[in-house]
């Protein structure tokens, strides 16, 4: 049974979705840190990695299962644009949920917040590579 729509596509847009959430969520920390301004950064960063890794599990995942085999074609550039958005999109889940654990465990500790404070940039930046080469990897179809 085939679906109405492309998974990779629908996939991809939803990615851009969460990175969204994640940018939205940037203003509530700057500036005035208040412990309302705090929650909602934190639902909103809880909300992006849990759409995240649904999209991982759903559409990612058996996609590479579906590809393995193909892997071994690859010309270097696209198996290194490849092979980059995996290691840095499992980089980037694995620390999200190091992130969202440290808050959920001390949610409004302002020491555990500036602890991971140094964390979160590179992760947004290792996050936005991440997406910029799955939808390269989407777009030029490498697997």
């Amino acid at each position: 049974m085939s679906l109405p729509f492309d998974i990779g596509d629908a996939s991809l847009a939803l990615q851009v979705v969460v990175f969204f959430l994640l940018v939205l969520g940037l203003p509530f920390v700057k500036g005035i840190g208040t412990k309302k301004n705090f929650i909602i950064h934190g639902r909103l960063t809880f909300l992006a990695l849990i759409l995240h890794t649904i999209l991982v599990f759903v559409a990612m995942v058996p996609s590479l299962g579906g590809g393995v085999g193909g892997l071994t074609r690859l010309s270097f550039l696209d198996a290194s644009l490849f092979w980059s958005h995996v290691i840095l999109g499992t980089a980037a889940l694995i620390l999200g949920f190091t992130i969202i654990g440290v808050w959920v465990s001390k949610p409004l500790s302002n020491t555990e917040c500036l602890r991971v404070k140094r964390v979160m940039a590179p992760l947004l930046i290792i996050w936005a590579i991440s997406l910029i080469n799955g939808s390269l990897v989407h777009i030029l179809k490498i697997i």
